[in-house]
C-alpha cells in the first residue's frame, strides 16, 4: 500500500490510518453506550465461610427496551488489592429488559464483616480493539463465619441442666411418642411396619425429645487475628454445629464470664452462635 502510495502521489496511508481511527472512536463509543445498559446486582446464595469457595449471584439487567447487551463480563477490579476474591462471569448476550442470572464462587480469607470484592462490568464489543470498564458501587458488607474444621469435643462444653425429662416435643430418638402417616424424606428404618400392614398405608413412629443434654459452650476471650484465638473460635464453632444436631441438645455460648447467646436447639441456634463467632474479638 505504501509502495502504491508513492509511486501514484495519492498517499493512501492517509486513508488506512482514517480508516484505523474511525474503528478506534467507534469502539470506543459503542462499548461506552453498552456499559450505560447494564446494571449488576451481587447476591450471596448462602452463608459464607472463611477460606472456603461459596456461591455468589451475579444479576445483569438490560435496561434498554429496544437493543441486546452483547458481550459483557463482571470481574474484579485489578485497581484495589482487595483480600478476596470472585471469579469473573461473562455474558454473550442479554436481550431486551432481560435479567441474566449467573453463579459464581466467591472466596474471603478471613472471618467477620467485609466488603465484596470490588468489581467492574467490562466489554471488548464490538471489536475487540480494548477494553472498556465501568467501576461498580460497594456491595453491603457480608458476614464471614468461621473456617471449618474437624470438630473434636474437648473442654468447652458442660452441662448445665438437671436430670433428662421429656417435653412432648418430637424428636428422632427418645421415648415412644405415637404414629403419624409417613410424609416425603422420612427416614425408613421409623415405618411401623404393623401398624402400615393394618392400615394399608405407610406410619412411622414419632419420639419424643428430652431437654437434659443441655451444654454451655465456653470461649475465652481473645483478639482477632491471633493464631490461637483463631483457632479456639473455629474449633467452637465447630463443636456447636456437632452438638446441635441432636434434636434434643439445646446449647447457650457463654463468652468471658457472660452468655452471650442464650440456650436453644437446631439450625437457628446454630446460625446465631456463628453470627456470634464470626465479629469475636
Amino acid at each position: 500500500m505504501g509502495f502504491a502510495a508513492i509511486n501514484s502521489g495519492a498517499n493512501l496511508l492517509h486513508a488506512i490510518f482514517g480508516a484505523q481511527m474511525t474503528l478506534i472512536l467507534g469502539s470506543g463509543v459503542l462499548s461506552e453506550a453498552t456499559l450505560r445498559r447494564v446494571k449488576v446486582r451481587r447476591v450471596l446464595r448462602g452463608p459464607l465461610h472463611a477460606s472456603e469457595p461459596g456461591l455468589i449471584d451475579v444479576e445483569l439487567t438490560n435496561s434498554d427496551a429496544r437493543r441486546d447487551v452483547l458481550a459483557v463480563s463482571v470481574e474484579d477490579d485489578d485497581d484495589y488489592e482487595d483480600p478476596g476474591h470472585c471469579e469473573p462471569v461473562f455474558a454473550v448476550r442479554i436481550g431486551p429488559r432481560e435479567t441474566l442470572r449467573l453463579t459464581a464462587r466467591v472466596v474471603m480469607p478471613t472471618r467477620g464483616r467485609h466488603d465484596l470484592p470490588r468489581a467492574v462490568v467490562a466489554t471488548r464489543f464490538p471489536f475487540g480493539l480494548f477494553v472498556k470498564r465501568r467501576e461498580l458501587p460497594v456491595d453491603a458488607e457480608v458476614l464471614v463465619y468461621p473456617r471449618r474444621v474437624l470438630a473434636r469435643i474437648g473442654d468447652r462444653t458442660t452441662p448445665h441442666d438437671g436430670p433428662p425429662h421429656g417435653t412432648g416435643r418430637r424428636a428422632r430418638d427418645g421415648e415412644f411418642l405415637g404414629l403419624r402417616a409417613y410424609r416425603d424424606g422420612d427416614e425408613l428404618r421409623r415405618l411401623h411396619w404393623p401398624a402400615t400392614a393394618r392400615l394399608g398405608q405407610p406410619v412411622v413412629r414419632e419420639h419424643e425429645a428430652g431437654t437434659g443434654a443441655r451444654v454451655r459452650l465456653t470461649l475465652r476471650p481473645g483478639t482477632a487475628g491471633d493464631p490461637a484465638f483463631e483457632a479456639e473460635v473455629e474449633h467452637a464453632a465447630a463443636e456447636a454445629g456437632l452438638r446441635l444436631r441432636d434434636d434434643g441438645v439445646r446449647l447457650e455460648l457463654e463468652y468471658g464470664d457472660r452468655v452471650v447467646v442464650p440456650a436453644g436447639s437446631g439450625p437457628a441456634q446454630h446460625r446465631r452462635v456463628l453470627d456470634f463467632l464470626a465479629e469475636v474479638g
